[in-house]
């Protein structure tokens, strides 16, 4: 799954069922097909809005961002 950061925030008090993760980068990304999906980044800070992104997922997943290589 590939696509562009068009959002992110960074989550520093979530709820108690993710409290362990915290803090954890929250993106936005817009897919090759139009299609925009919520995922964790991972990483500390989060990428530059636009840079491309890769997550390799399963359908009962959040999927997990990594920074493309130019």
């Amino acid at each position: 799954m590939q696509g562009t950061v068009q959002s992110h925030t960074i989550i520093r008090v979530p709820d108690k069922s993710h409290a362990a993760m915290a803090p954890f980068v929250l993106l936005l990304v817009e897919l090759a097909n139009g299609k925009r999906v919520l995922g964790h980044f991972h990483g500390a800070s989060p990428p530059a809005i636009g840079s491309r992104v890769t997550a390799e997922t399963s359908e009962q997943t959040i999927p997990v961002f990594r920074e493309e290589m130019p």
